[in-house]
């Protein structure tokens, strides 16, 4: 039996925050580059929060010792626009199936809080 491995592909926004406009929330991103990372797994399941910030820590080679990253993203089907973050592996699942009519999924922001 052979397993059938798929592959989640995330885009980025790292280092920005949240700002009102109105009764919706936007992205105030302070770097101009998307980044993306891609996971070739089996189940969507495999994907864990711990998993998705070491990822993102390794691509922008961070120290996940010494930083403290907030993930979050605005959800295309909500209005008005608020944030989401991701808090557990839960909201890690629901994040990758959350897509709009056009099976589009929200950029994942990541936010540089401080060092630790």
């Amino acid at each position: 039996m052979t397993m059938c491995l798929f592959s989640t592909n995330i885009h980025f926004d790292y280092d920005g925050h949240y700002s009102k406009a109105g009764d919706d929330y936007e992205w105030i991103s302070t770097d101009v580059s998307l980044y993306a990372i891609s996971f070739k797994t089996s189940p969507l399941e495999e994907i864990t929060y711990s998993l998705l910030k070491e990822r993102i820590c390794k691509k922008m080679r961070i120290d996940p010792l010494t930083k403290k990253l907030n993930l979050g993203y605005i959800p295309l089907v909500v209005e008005p626009k608020r944030q989401s973050y991701i808090l557990d592996d839960e909201d890690v699942f629901v994040y990758p199936t959350s897509v709009d009519r056009e099976q589009r999924r929200s950029i994942l922001h990541v936010e540089d809080i401080q060092e630790l």
